[in-house]
């Protein structure tokens, strides 16, 4: 079973292999997307930062739920209702300040964890980044 990290880890990788369905989107649908996965990158971070000063994540887990909750409308029209449904669901579970706090206070390299979870974040912002670059009349 795969610990909270590495479902981060999994959802970043997926929704990036995506990429082009969201370019190919309508302008509305790519902004909304993109501005979805910035705030998703951006609480990945605090996480992090939460994490490396030895606290539980509790505002950064408690907005990633929330932007799980987002996530399946969103997303749904470019991969799919049982993917988004899959990786809203895997996101909203990998969440929980709890298990990530555990993860971090028992792993014996916390710099390969938090390592994951950066690599993630960057992930998902180079595609929210991505996204927004494509100018108004489509992929290129």
């Amino acid at each position: 079973m795969a610990g909270p990290v590495e479902t981060i880890s999994f959802v970043a990788r997926r929704l990036i292999q995506f990429e082009q369905r969201f370019v190919s989107a309508a302008m509305v649908r790519r902004q909304a997307s993109s501005r979805l996965f910035s705030q998703i990158s951006r609480s990945l971070q605090i996480l992090i930062a939460d994490l490396e000063r030895d606290r539980v994540p509790h505002e950064a887990c408690r907005d990633l739920i929330f932007f799980a909750s987002l996530l399946q409308d969103c997303v749904e029209d470019e991969i799919g209702i049982q993917e988004s449904d899959k990786l809203s669901q895997a996101l909203e579970g990998a969440s929980d300040k709890e298990k990530l706090f555990l993860a971090y206070r028992s792993t014996g390299d916390k710099k390969l964890l938090v390592e994951e979870l950066e690599k993630a974040s960057i992930l998902i912002q180079a595609l929210a980044n991505g996204i927004w670059m494509v100018p108004s009349g489509g992929p290129p």
